[in-house]
């Protein structure tokens, strides 16, 4: 009887929209394939909508930490209920250690994504001599900068040497990975502002922890610090949808996220289209509270960074202005390469859905009873909101080289929320073919950026 209940648990699951869903990605991936072949040119990676791997060597050492990371992630996840919360935490960590060993040794996996190829923040970071100054004159050298720094805010290449300053690559390499943890204790507790049940948020933050592109890119990418400065911005929507009020530490918390996430990344300008967003919806339903916290989170961010140029001269504005014509020297895509700006639209929602892994789309985009994922009001509202503002930034040609399972990191707790009353057994099917998808990912190449 166990085991019949067991296949028809089994068979419950969207197997169909499973397989669909990779059908398509071979699909477009074989057209993208062979047009590249036969000399056409689509502005994608040839391995669509990957826009950037590297073929593994294969180690034993890599394999055996890959078969950790498969077996600690199961037992974790089968025994998440009885574990304290606090454990599951360390769990988290270790998987997204584990899943990155993978790749062979502790310099492969912590130290390469800095100095691989030469073109990182490291290596405008190492060459700075004098920050106040190198921050000065930041725009005016713009075009002497790796490719990485120059489309960035300076404070990333700056963050880079100060750590460096004081001590060596490895303490970069950890310090850049612990803030990124710092993203599962906030995950966690947006889960319990927006209502998750125990159990369901212990699975959540295992979940997290192997989904290919949090495995993947937590470990030392400026993308990871990035997750964690937008879900402080995101924790505090969650608590006034849990209070049903703005106070102060909401809007401390939102109008935080939103200076840290802007001093690391252009894309920080995604906050204030999903703050337009969620403003126009309630405004709509003739409520303005979400319009004045907008606009005085927008009064605090122009007071900062008034401040930083005041004191350094440096200033965001300008620089966001080069940076994107650095990005576009021939303008907007769609009018002079309308095939290519189609095909990189593709490429950067494609590499997203990939990485969020086939199982996950399956129950995204299925209408079977007890896979309800657009069930829960506020949780709409945000998904909703952050959908809406991320679509209009591909529109304006945003993340021209791909690469958004990286870059667009920040998305992923907006999507993994939706899971918050999928059926039990949905869930449990979704986790193992997410980790055994990340497995195998792992294995095969370096997603290195």
């Amino acid at each position: 009887m166990g085991e019949k209940l067991q296949w028809a648990n089994l068979k419950s699951f969207p197997w169909l929209v499973f397989f669909v869903a990779i059908f398509i990605w071979v699909a477009i991936a074989g057209a993208n394939f062979y047009y590249q072949n036969n000399g056409g040119y689509t502005g994608t990676g040839i391995l669509f909508p990957i826009s950037v791997i590297y073929p593994n060597q294969f180690l034993w050492s890599g394999f055996v930490f890959a078969f950790l990371f498969l077996v600690s992630g199961i037992f974790a996840f089968k025994y998440a209920e009885k574990l304290n919360v606090y454990l599951l935490f360390f769990i988290a960590i270790v998987l997204v250690l584990l899943g990155n060993l993978s790749q062979g040794d502790f310099d492969i996996a912590f130290l390469r994504p800095f100095y691989f190829k030469g073109r990182q923040y490291y290596a405008d970071a190492i060459n700075i001599t004098d920050g106040q100054i190198w921050l000065r004159d930041f725009s005016k050298n713009l075009e002497q900068f790796q490719m990485h720094t120059k489309t960035h805010p300076p404070f990333v290449t700056l963050l880079h040497f100060w750590i460096l300053n004081i001590s060596n690559i490895e303490t970069l390499a950890i310090v850049f990975f612990a803030i990124g943890c710092l993203s599962f204790p906030l995950f966690y507790q947006v889960l319990v502002c927006l209502g998750f049940e125990g159990t369901r948020r212990k699975w959540m933050l295992l979940l997290f922890a192997v989904i290919p592109s949090v495995n993947i890119y937590l470990l030392v990418s400026i993308d990871a610090l990035v997750l964690t400065s937008t879900l402080i911005f995101l924790l505090g929507f969650a608590r006034i949808f849990h209070q049903k009020k703005i106070d102060a530490i909401s809007f401390l918390l939102i109008s935080s996220g939103l200076i840290l996430t802007n001093l690391l990344t252009f894309s920080g300008l995604f906050l204030f289209a999903f703050l337009g967003c969620i403003s126009f919806y309630f405004l709509l339903k003739g409520k303005w509270n979400f319009v004045w916290l907008s606009l005085m989170g927008t009064v605090v961010f122009i007071l900062a960074f008034a401040i930083i140029y005041v004191t350094t001269g440096y200033d965001q504005l300008e620089t966001f202005l080069l940076a994107s014509q650095s990005e576009n020297p021939d303008g907007f895509r769609l009018f002079h390469q309308p095939f290519v700006y189609v095909m990189t639209r593709l490429e950067d929602i494609g590499e997203i859905f990939l990485f969020l892994s086939f199982g996950f789309l399956a129950v995204l985009f299925s209408k079977r009873q007890g896979i309800e994922v657009f069930e829960n009001r506020n949780i709409n509202i945000l998904f909703f909101s952050a959908i809406t503002a991320i679509s209009a930034m591909f529109l304006t040609g945003a993340y021209g080289t791909g690469e958004t399972a990286r870059a667009c990191l920040f998305l992923v707790p907006y999507f993994l929320i939706l899971l918050k009353d999928i059926g039990s057994d949905q869930f449990k099917i979704l986790f193992y073919l997410c980790i055994f998808q990340t497995f195998g990912m792992q294995m095969i190449g370096n997603f290195y950026w």
